[in-house]
């Protein structure tokens, strides 16, 4: 069963352990190390994605010091674990993986 299973992000600038409780809520374990740096478009503006980056953590702002978690952290869905950790820019479902390496896409795949 998909809850059950703890799920990872580690990267070079980002680590955190996930939790996929029911449907709309995954939960960032205390703990986890954020992104610091804001990706910026080749203009140097900031994109998108970026931006709901900035308005999670403000969201959440009281969870966490000097880009970590102080407490576990609930959000909606994929995608906003990976707005707030490291303002996504890459397909979050494949980033956050099992303890064997099998990514939460291919845990929820249906055939």
């Amino acid at each position: 069963m998909v809850s059950q299973i703890p799920f990872y992000v580690d990267t070079k600038e980002c680590q955190a352990e996930i939790q996929w409780v029911k449907r709309n809520e995954m939960v960032i374990r205390a703990g986890a190390v954020m992104k610091r740096e804001v990706p910026l478009n080749k203009n140097g503006s900031i994109g998108f994605a970026a931006k709901m980056g900035q308005k999670i953590r403000e969201d959440h702002q009281q969870s966490f010091k000097d880009f970590k978690t102080t407490e576990d952290i609930i959000l909606k869905s994929v995608n906003e674990v990976g707005l707030f950790l490291y303002f996504a820019g890459t397909n979050s479902w494949l980033v956050l993986k099992d303890a064997k390496g099998q990514t939460i896409d291919a845990w929820t795949r249906v055939n």
